[in-house]
């Protein structure tokens, strides 16, 4: 009976070729984006779960509640992990992660500059299970003077041949010993490296301080441990070794285990960089509703041909076929047209994959696709496209009465609210997608083209790696200054578009002297200058002051507001904590300007209060040029950089380049929520074009007889065209509230946000209906033009 069916279902499809096509299309394009979606999701949903003890690895978050604020953050003071391994025998073992950041190392003669290096405990590999390619995980870090290379470091160093027991150095003094060579850490991982150092003296000396959060610690705990037996701990913690040092600043601390494998969908921290379970959620929606807009269409389609299956059906009932069997029929055609949909789609994702992991960041393999999970993936698509586009046509069509359609007196008008009604859900899904689109590329722009209170253009940075070449700042400047293409050179602790951390000050407040959490950072006398910032109140640092590096300080407008200060010139800030057991103070400076409020990191992180100390030695150069001949310049720059750091590799990036780094991840999501929403208005747009075909096919002799009576082309268009536009703006009223529900939601994750304009929605909804029109006028046009000698013949 099936291989009858089968033989029936691909007669018709070879039989009204363009139908057939039009169908498979509209189901090949949901098929092929929905499986490009559930990749996307599928990785998304992989981070960490290749480590071997994923379930019982958890990472210590911070909670640091100030009198007037509270921060996230996921790292933790260095003696936090050893301590709970100590006192709480539960606690399997742990790993610390020490940030270095930005390293270079010399191997010979030659230089590299790496990224992504920490020094970690000599357990890290027994917590994580990384894939070693030479030396051994027992003993890889054990030793002092140890690294470990990722393959990827490793060839870059060595090339092809063996890396172990190598010697690579990281300045004049300090020399490792190649102990390892991992795989590369996997994509999928929230936590990435390029080298793992052994701890060394600076990091031991460390291990019992309280006072700085700047290390991530993991824990391991018993497989199935209730994580509250531990978390119960924690105040027992501050109180024992923590209080002691912020109780009295009126500074709470608190800490909460996450799980390993939910560290890169669920993570809210300041200056971390994750996923997002709601992009998650969203992608997965948009993969059902490319499905079922396309399985709408299809029964759209279905329907439009009615009248001429209509026949067909009757001649079958009347030799006797049964109502079931004519349903299996039908079925077995949808999931035909299905199965060879899915077989399209696949060609289309293999062919696609490189494009989509351009745009989204990922590494997906096609191979994925023939895991045992994504293969029942395909088989569920299959079942539930193929079943839910013919389910409504295998009702319908089997229901026809065989005497009402052999004497022409059958009438396929019925169903038609519910067809209308799929339409409706069509459009309305079109529209909330073109509205989250225009107002997420919105916010982006606006973030992109928002005040960051210094000019970020034609600002080439440089970092040094160690302080010996600071000392050679001035003769490098004042060489570069030499050239007209260059404007100002400055230096600074940090890079301005990412000026992270905290520093405990002492400051006077209107109530007295108040220990208090500020984003420290070090300039020297030409950085405001340089990076076009304004002084509002007061005076910037001078060079011929230079009482300014030990008694002054800037402040930001945000401090000001902070301390509730009616006059901050003059202001006393003590550079540290107050002295404790009549040991001697730090130095005390005084407020001698404020800043207009600039952002020190992206627009994800609010401006927070800040302290400004005049120095002159500093780990970043900020160079700002004129924007003509910008190769030429900057070849200039790396020439003198080369003549007075002979030993110094030359390498830079530009402020605009770091600051659009920090939206790269919204802006590949955009990409694809606009190439999907893109897709969805077309798929709608297929669906559209089945219902104006099943209308005119119905309405062939109303319009013939129109036409004799003196009804001219353009009348009939309006006639045909008005029944879309009603389905099209009464998803208006359905897709507008859920849109801008959705976008208020959405916007509340930023503390600088655009406004959701009217304007928006007006345009949109235009767009959409023009897009209606142009769907429908074809198949109005044709059936206007019509003769209608030819619609009315047969009465």
């Amino acid at each position: 009976m099936l291989i009858n069916y089968l033989k029936i279902a691909w007669r018709n499809l070879r039989k009204d070729k363009f139908y057939s096509l039009i169908n498979i299309l509209g189901l090949t394009i949901g098929v092929t984006c929905g499986l490009l979606l559930l990749l996307y999701v599928t990785d998304e949903l992989s981070f960490d779960r290749y480590q071997a003890n994923a379930s019982q690895i958890y990472r210590i978050v911070s909670y640091i509640t100030e009198p007037d604020k509270v921060n996230r953050w996921s790292s933790t003071q260095p003696a936090l992990a050893t301590t709970l391994k100590k006192d709480y025998p539960f606690v399997k073992n742990y790993v610390r992660f020490f940030p270095y950041g930005r390293v270079m190392f010399r191997q010979g003669e030659k230089r590299f500059y790496e990224d992504n290096i920490y020094s970690a405990d000599s357990t890290v590999f027994d917590v994580f299970s990384y894939k070693f390619i030479e030396g051994s995980p027992k003993t890889a870090l054990a030793q002092p003077g140890s690294v470990v290379l990722t393959q990827k470091s490793a060839q870059k160093f060595f090339g092809s041949g063996s890396a172990l027991g190598q010697a690579l150095q990281t300045n004049d003094t300090t020399f490792y010993k190649v102990t390892g060579v991992i795989e590369d850490v996997p994509k999928n991982s929230h936590f990435t490296f390029n080298a793992l150092l052994s701890t060394g003296q600076s990091e031991r000396s460390q291990a019992t301080s309280w006072g700085a959060f700047y290390v991530y610690s993991y824990l391991v705990l018993p497989e199935n441990f209730d994580t509250n037996v531990l978390t119960s701990k924690f105040p027992q913690v501050y109180d024992k070794y923590i209080g002691p040092i912020f109780k009295r600043m009126g500074i709470k601390v608190t800490y909460e285990l996450q799980p390993l494998t939910s560290i890169h969908l669920y993570s809210n921290y300041e200056g971390e960089s994750s996923g997002n379970i709601g992009y998650v959620y969203t992608f997965s929606a948009v993969a059902f509703f490319m499905l079922l807009i396309a399985s709408i269409n299809y029964m759209n389609l279905a329907t439009a041909r009615s009248a001429k299956r209509a026949k067909e059906v009757g001649l079958r009932k009347v030799m006797g076929t049964v109502r079931s069997r004519l349903m299996a029929q039908f079925l077995t055609e949808s999931v035909l047209m299905t199965v060879l949909a899915l077989a399209a789609s696949l060609i289309l994702v293999l062919l696609l994959l490189p494009f989509f992991n351009t745009v989204s960041g990922k590494d997906i393999h096609f191979g994925e696709l023939l895991q045992p999970q994504f293969l029942l993936i395909a088989l569920a698509i299959v079942v539930f496209t193929g079943f839910i586009s013919g389910s409504y046509p295998a009702f319908f069509l089997s229901s026809f009465e065989p005497a009402a359609v052999l004497k022409g007196s059958f009438n396929a008008k019925g169903g038609s609210f519910f067809r209308k009604a799929l339409v409706v859900a069509q459009f309305s899904i079109s529209l909330i997608m073109l509205i989250c689109t225009w107002i997420v590329y919105k916010q982006l722009n606006f973030m992109r083209n928002h005040d960051l209170g210094y000019d970020r253009e034609q600002v080439l940075t440089i970092d040094y790696q160690d302080r010996q070449p600071r000392e050679r700042f001035n003769a490098l400047r004042n060489t570069l200054l030499a050239n007209p293409a260059i404007r100002d050179v400055a230096s600074a602790s940090s890079p301005t578009s990412n000026i992270g951390g905290r520093v405990i000050f002492t400051v006077e407040s209107n109530t007295g002297l108040k220990e208090m959490g500020f984003k420290p950072v070090q300039v020297d006398y030409d950085y405001l200058k340089t990076m076009g910032m304004k002084v509002v109140s007061g005076r910037d640092f001078s060079d011929k002051i230079p009482a300014d590096t030990l008694n002054s300080v800037l402040i930001n407008q945000a401090a000001v507001e902070r301390m509730g200060w009616k006059e901050p010139l003059g202001k006393k800030v003590i550079l540290g904590s107050l002295p404790q057991d009549g040991k001697p103070g730090p130095p005390t400076a005084q407020v001698i300007g404020v800043v207009k409020d600039f952002h020190q990191q992206s627009l994800y992180n609010p401006i927070e209060p800040m302290i400004i100390l005049c120095r002159r030695a500093n780990s970043v150069i900020h160079i700002k040029i004129q924007p003509q001949n910008v190769d030429k310049t900057v070849a200039f720059i790396g020439q003198k950089w080369r003549e007075t750091y002979p030993d110094r590799l030359f390498e830079y990036r530009f402020l605009d380049q770091d600051f659009e780094s920090a939206y790269q991840a919204d802006e590949r999501r955009g990409r694809i929520f606009s190439a999907f929403s893109a897709l969805t208005i077309l798929i709608a747009c297929l669906g559209l074009f089945g219902l104006a075909t099943f209308t005119t096919e119905q309405r062939v002799k109303e319009i013939g007889v129109r036409k004799v009576l003196g009804a001219s082309v353009s009348s009939v268009v309006v006639l045909l065209s008005k029944d879309f536009t009603k389905l099209v703006l009464l998803s208006f009223p359905i897709a507008i509230p859920i849109a801008w529900y959705s976008m208020y939601k959405w916007l509340q994750n930023f503390p600088y946000k655009t406004d959701i304009g009217v304007w928006i929605f007006v345009i949109a909804c235009l767009l959409t209906l023009l897009i209606c029109w142009a769907t429908v006028v074809y198949q109005s046009v044709k059936a206007a033009v019509t003769n209608p000698v030819k619609s009315l013949r047969t009465e």
